[in-house]
């Protein structure tokens, strides 16, 4: 046995193993690095996240229920505002954000309070305070709209202003410059070694979805390979679509359909999976395939399970403003009675994900 596996390892061309390494490690290499980037943000306070968060949608326009860079109605700001900058999970509307927040007196207020106001009659509009009589928050009616910064000295929102409520821990934080007519206020912790704690309300969920329904369309295109000997490392493609529910949970349940070629079985198939997700990008799936052709010697009856793997995807970046991610996939494709040892498969590529 010693033998056969020596002999098995010196078939295996150099360059591939090393390919092979770097594709298996890429997962860790990129988890670290995010994991680096996260500590590293939290230094800086949480209360400073959730301005400098705020201040970047700066001049986007109103859209009713809007969340998103496309646009954002005053509670979409606020909860975008707060899962980019601190990531917390806030209530995604207004009165379900007063219910959340803990009262506060005004002589109490800090930057990075919430500002209530009652400008239909009932509470209906909120804002983030800024300091100096200032707060930030996307507007939908008046001579400016969208994401602007107003002031409470202004005689509507004196009229309108009703109370403020605090989502996130007292911190000693000032407003080293005064902002005004949309300038960014340059918000800094007093001392650096205050990085404040997050305090998030207990009865919410990460809702890390874009869309308002909250359902995400992944589509992915990969190339399948393997180190086996004997056989072409790169032995195919695939591409395939994936829907997944991601509202208020961290585990997205999905359904996934695609086609494969592998030249290891020389089969064209259509497969159809169950997956369960985690927000931190790790997947399994387990399905079935409709092979349309396949080798000659092996049997393309539908069985299940026909297919079965794990999947990693990384953290997605923004690239002319699709959200993209690398993709790494470990699976097995089954054939009734095969024996070749050719089922296990490795995948390498590129998840396009979307919103809905």
């Amino acid at each position: 046995m010693t033998q056969n596996i020596s002999n098995w390892l010196h078939k295996i061309n150099k360059k591939n193993i090393f390919f092979l390494i770097f594709l298996l490690l890429q997962p860790f290499f990129l988890s670290s690095f995010y994991a680096q980037t996260g500590k590293n943000t939290q230094t800086i306070s949480p209360r400073t996240l959730f301005i400098q968060s705020a201040q970047s949608f700066l001049g986007i326009p109103y859209i009713r229920g809007g969340s998103t860079r496309n646009g954002f109605d005053c509670s979409g700001f606020i909860y975008r505002a707060a899962l980019d900058g601190p990531e917390i999970a806030l209530p995604r509307t207004v009165i379900a954000l007063s219910d959340v927040s803990l009262r506060i007196a005004d002589t109490e207020m800090m930057p990075g309070d919430l500002l209530f106001f009652n400008t239909t009659g009932s509470i209906s509009h909120v804002g983030i305070y800024l300091g100096n009589n200032e707060f930030i928050h996307s507007a939908s009616e008046g001579r400016r709209t969208g994401v602007i910064i107003s002031s409470l000295s202004e005689s509507y929102w004196q009229r309108a202003y009703r109370y403020a409520g605090r989502i996130l821990d007292e911190e000693e934080i000032y407003i080293a410059k005064k902002g005004g007519n949309n300038e960014k206020i340059a918000v800094q912790p007093a001392s650096a070694g205050n990085t404040g704690t997050i305090k998030a309300p207990s009865s919410t969920v990460p809702q890390t979805g874009d869309g308002k329904i909250g359902l995400r369309l992944n589509i992915s295109g990969s190339v399948l390979w393997d180190f086996m000997p004997d056989t072409n490392f790169v032995r195919g493609a695939s591409a395939s679509a994936e829907l997944s529910w991601v509202k208020g949970t961290p585990i997205y349940p999905g359904v996934e359909a695609g086609f494969y070629y592998d030249a290891g079985s020389e089969s064209y198939s259509i497969p159809l999976t169950l997956s369960i997700a985690h927000s931190s990008g790790f997947r399994f799936y387990i399905g079935t395939q409709f092979h349309i052709k396949a080798a000659e010697y092996l049997d393309t009856s539908l069985q299940f399970p026909g297919i079965i793997g794990v999947s990693w995807n990384s953290k997605p970046v923004t690239v002319f403003k699709q959200q993209i991610s690398f993709m790494q996939a470990v699976e097995y494709s089954w054939f009734p009675e095969r024996n070749d040892g050719k089922g296990l498969r490795f995948s390498t590529g590129l998840t396009f994900r979307y919103d809905i």
